[in-house]
């Protein structure tokens, strides 16, 4: 049996390890250069590792992403004491909050290793070839025939290739529904003393929280500490069509009032944004993946909560759905 798993963040990676584990044969089709979706790390000046999508990994002890990180990053993984919120509550009270010095995508690279996983290749449709199912790249030339199609991607995105897929327009208009908050992020080396925490939420203004980077390991080059300033929903909802420096003009004198005066002005700073961020709102997996299809959905539309172990468990439910076909 041959599978493709569109999407290289964490459910695709969960999926394509357990279906390969199976025996079966997977390739993985990732759009951009980088692996691990949400989970994604951006070098800046000096070397500094800046998670610029998921802040943290909330890992419950018999969760999905337990036996993954056990098996695959367990060697350099960083418990981050989080007095702080950077999200919006623990995938489950009580759960270790773990981060990787070398960033967040440590863990997904790993998961990656032995698996075939194409990059930079955006698929344009899911054809039928028979009793097949054939993917072609959006200038349509061909990548291959396949028993099985998980697409992992926001809703939106998969929402357009299930529209190219045998009978997938009913589901694409209910995936198309599910609602995402936008996420401006800044990143910026600030010449300071390294906070005591971990995170923390300004009570007011534009910014929803800020992670000290240094938590996770680490230090800062030439007492530069690198920070994540996250924007609240509404502003990153005004902010996102504007330039840099119309985001910067805002969120730094915010960053100021946490972080001193120095903030204003940081040794350098970036601006990152996410079009499809958290969602607000979910669809059943089971329910959107009837048993007649061999096109699958997960993902965080689809998962049952907002955290990252939710999403991971989407992937584990579409490669249990193949394996026991």
């Amino acid at each position: 049996m041959r599978v493709a798993v569109i999407g290289a963040g964490i459910a695709g990676l969960v999926a394509a390890r357990e279906v390969a584990a199976a025996g079966h044969e997977v390739v993985v089709f990732e759009k951009s250069r980088g692996l691990g979706g949400r989970m994604a790390a951006r070098r800046a000046e000096g070397g500094a590792v800046l998670d610029h999508g998921v802040p943290v990994l909330d890992v419950p002890r018999d969760g999905v992403l337990a036996e993954y990180v056990v098996e695959f990053a367990a060697d350099d993984v960083v418990e981050v004491d989080a007095p702080g919120e950077p999200q919006p509550g623990r995938a489950v009270e009580g759960a270790p909050r773990l981060a990787w010095p070398a960033g967040m995508t440590r863990l997904p690279k790993a998961m990656a290793e032995g698996l075939e996983v194409v990059t930079d290749v955006r698929i344009g449709g899911i054809r039928a070839d028979g009793d097949l199912l054939e993917l072609a790249q959006d200038q349509g030339n061909t990548l291959g025939v396949f028993d099985w199609v998980v697409i992992t991607a926001p809703g939106a995105q998969a929402a357009d290739l299930l529209d190219t897929s045998p009978r997938g327009a009913v589901r694409a208009a209910d995936l198309r529904a599910v609602p995402y908050d936008l996420a401006v992020m800044v990143l910026a080396g600030v010449e300071m003393d390294p906070p005591a925490w971990f995170a923390h939420r300004p009570m007011t203004g534009p910014i929803a929280y800020v992670t000290n980077e240094v938590a996770k390991g680490r230090p800062p080059a030439d007492g530069v500490v690198p920070v994540v300033a996250r924007l609240d929903a509404d502003v990153s909802d005004r902010l996102m069509e504007e330039s840099d420096r119309a985001v910067l003009a805002e969120a730094l004198p915010a960053l100021a009032k946490v972080l001193g005066k120095a903030a204003a002005k940081p040794a350098w700073c970036q601006v990152k944004r996410w079009r499809y961020s958290t969602t607000r709102a979910r669809l059943d997996q089971a329910s959107l993946n009837p048993e007649w299809t061999r096109v699958l959905v997960a993902g965080d539309a689809v998962a049952a909560g907002p955290h990252m172990e939710d999403v991971a468990a989407t992937g584990r439910w579409a490669a249990r759905r193949i394996v026991g076909a």
